[in-house]
């Protein structure tokens, strides 16, 4: 306590008055005042620690299923790059016959060959893949137009025709050779199935896959199945939408 406040206590205890006694006294209070609450800041328990952050929400697509993804549509674009390449190499060859006069009974009897044997193993490719119907029918045009060619004596031209025909045959092949050789493999059993981006109905929609269409199980959630297709999509479908082979 100040001089100021020891002199003003002495001198209300002499005049026996009350006022000079709490004029003394308030500067004590106002210290202790302070004491107090300083102390309290001072003793205060700490406050509760924050909860930590929420973890992620776990990745339902492992990142092996794309890099799979990846290599078969690499595979894919590699096979579809070498059919136009022996496109391009049978054209030119047709080029060189036409250009040289190239005719005769030999000739007209290996194109008829040609295409008998191309017919079957159109035939016989569409029946391993028959998810894959538009490409079958697009190498049976081919066929067709190669007997127009032959018809017509044009036998490098028909030749031409049913090399791309064939061509397109050995693709359904692979893929067919593909499906066959996965366990995991399933076919879509309704006319169209949603493929979506979660497994839930009310998750957005990747693309429609047609009846049979093979996919690939890449794992399970409850009612849903992660699949990949043989073109490369990889989405949630419905697993009482999938038959086995």
């Amino acid at each position: 306590m100040g001089g100021a406040g020891v002199s003003g206590l002495r001198s209300g205890l002499r005049d026996g008055s009350g006022q000079g006694l709490a004029r003394a006294s308030r500067p004590a209070l106002a210290l202790a005042a302070s004491l107090a609450l300083n102390g309290c800041a001072l003793f205060a328990p700490p406050p509760p620690p924050q909860p930590p952050p929420p973890a992620p929400p776990p990745e339902r697509v492992d990142v092996s299923v794309y890099r799979r993804v990846a290599t078969e549509r690499a595979e894919l674009l590699e096979r579809e790059n070498e059919r136009l390449r022996a496109d391009l190499r049978a054209a030119e060859e047709t080029l060189l016959e036409v250009e040289s006069g190239m005719r005769g009974t030999q000739r007209r009897a290996e194109a008829v060959s040609m295409l008998a044997e191309a017919r079957i193993q159109v035939d016989r490719a569409a029946k391993r893949a028959p998810w894959r119907a538009s490409t079958a029918a697009e190498a049976r045009e081919k066929l067709d137009e190669a007997d127009s060619q032959l018809a017509a004596d044009h036998l490098g031209s028909a030749i031409f025709f049913v090399s791309r025909a064939t061509r397109i045959a050995a693709g359904l092949d692979a893929e067919a050779d593909l499906v066959a050789r996965s366990p995991d493999a399933r076919r879509v059993k309704p006319h169209r199935a949603n493929l979506r981006a979660e497994p839930s109905t009310e998750s957005p929609v990747l693309g429609v896959l047609s009846a049979q269409l093979p996919v690939f199980v890449e794992g399970n959630e409850g009612e849903w199945a992660l699949v990949r297709t043989v073109s490369g999509q990889v989405g949630w479908l419905r697993a009482d939408l999938l038959a086995t082979r």
